[in-house]
């Protein structure tokens, strides 16, 4: 915003026109009608990108108006690409200096939520819809790489990710995976975010996990079974496959809830919307079913593990 402002301070100067342009909603973005009186001014609603604003002038200056609005509103578009053309340049090791940071991207300099969205459909129709959700100012959001990534500063990273699954699934009947990642204030490690975002988002797909909301801290385990040695992997499943494949999808859904539950009958019976002896009957099928109880951790951990490698070997 910083460029854009000294832009108008320069265009008011260069042209001798003094104005005023705020957002449509009131918020002010520059003003050098300073000590004029309201009934010498006019007002004008103008572009600004997607958003709309208001500019005031002198009545004077009244023809000017119109010249004056498609000026700004394009230099407002030009800054508005300039600011993705950076992000794209720091993804991909470029970097950008501090004061093109500052006055391009200030959100980076303080603590920045990065989501990376994948989906089955048409990745600018994706773009599209998150640019009516967040205003330009807020966010920056871009199709990088096969994804759609948005920038910005969230304070809940997840409510955030949850609203932008279900605006896609409402508006465009599209499946999408989401990985998001918090940069810390000040460490511009955008790139690193992506890629742990990125790979967020192929373990999660890998597994077919039913949440399809990730983050890669959450996800350390499952990365750590896809680096078991092939031979190992073959050991666990053993027997095992058969067993998972003829198990209903209430039965299955039942073992990932257990496990995102912590093992905590309490809490998965609360997830899965059934009676804690409802969970607990099941539970007992399952270990009479495949001989792990999965109430004790080191069963539950082994378990699991084949469980992970049944629904990779499946894709």
């Amino acid at each position: 915003m910083y460029m854009f402002q000294s832009y108008l301070e320069e265009l008011s100067r260069e042209s001798g026109i003094r104005f005023k342009l705020s957002f449509l909603e009131g918020k002010e973005i520059f003003s050098s009608l300073k000590g004029l009186k309201k009934s010498s001014c006019i007002s004008k609603e103008i572009a600004l990108g997607r958003e709309r604003g208001l500019l005031t002038l002198e009545k004077e200056n009244e023809n000017c108006a119109s010249v004056l609005g498609f000026s700004i509103n394009q230099k407002y578009i030009d800054l508005r690409y300039y600011r993705e053309q950076m992000i794209m340049d720091i993804l991909e090791g470029k970097g950008a200096a501090f004061e093109a940071i500052s006055s391009t991207l200030p959100f980076l300099l303080r603590k920045t939520t990065l989501f990376l969205i994948s989906t089955d459909g048409n990745n600018y129709d994706v773009l599209a819809t998150l640019k009516e959700l967040y205003e330009e100012s807020k966010a920056v959001a871009i199709v990088y790489d096969q994804n759609i990534l948005l920038f910005g500063e969230f304070p809940s990273p997840y409510d955030h990710a949850r609203g932008i699954v279900e605006a896609i699934n409402s508006e465009l009947f599209l499946k999408a995976y989401i990985a998001y990642e918090v940069i810390p204030e000040g460490s511009f490690a955008v790139k690193t975010a992506f890629e742990k975002a990125k790979e967020a988002i192929a373990i999660g797909k890998n597994y077919s996990f039913r949440n399809m909301i990730f983050t890669s801290e959450e996800l350390l385990f499952e990365k750590a079974v896809q680096s078991i040695d092939s031979k190992v992997k073959k050991e666990i499943t053993e027997g095992m496959e058969e067993k998972f494949s003829e198990m209903d999808p209430d039965m299955l859904n039942t073992i990932e809830e257990f496990i995102a539950s912590g093992l905590n009958i309490s809490e998965a019976a609360k997830r899965l919307f059934v009676h804690r002896n409802t969970l607990i009957y099941r539970l007992e099928k399952l270990a009479k079913d495949t001989g792990y109880d999965v109430r004790n951790f080191k069963e539950a951990v082994v378990f699991y593990v084949a469980f992970l490698l049944w629904k990779e070997n499946r894709k």
